[in-house]
């Protein structure tokens, strides 16, 4: 039974998409839970990478001046955001930001997601 039931919303889901104007309402149906799940996700990985770049801190290994290929090369998640966007790196005299712009993809407003750290090299603070 559940099997139908699953098969019956798989087959209208098809439907669904194979219409422009059902695509149109499904995809703006979807975009609040996608928005949802994101933020969700993106602290924490805001918070393993900006550990791996305490721990280049720790290593006198400074920060990586390009921040793009860091991500590509030697950062262990994803380059992109859940919005398909890449994270960025403000990087100030005594702190560095990691960072998200959001689902609306402009950095500075209020859905950016980003967290703060200390750039003085020595045991990490919180």
């Amino acid at each position: 039974m559940v099997k139908r039931l699953v098969g019956l919303l798989l087959l209208v889901f098809a439907v669904g998409m194979a219409v422009p104007s059902t695509r149109m309402r499904i995809a703006e149906s979807v975009t609040p839970i996608k928005d949802w799940v994101g933020y969700k996700l993106v602290p924490r990985r805001l918070e393993v990478m900006a550990d791996q770049l305490d721990v280049r801190l720790q290593r006198a290994e400074g920060l990586p001046a390009n921040f793009e290929g860091w991500l590509r090369r030697d950062y262990s998640g994803s380059p992109e955001d859940p919005w398909g966007r890449r994270y960025y790196l403000e990087t100030g005299r005594r702190d560095y930001t990691v960072g998200t712009m959001g689902p609306d993809g402009i950095q500075g407003t209020e859905d950016d997601v980003r967290i703060t750290r200390s750039s003085q090299a020595g045991p990490r603070s919180r």
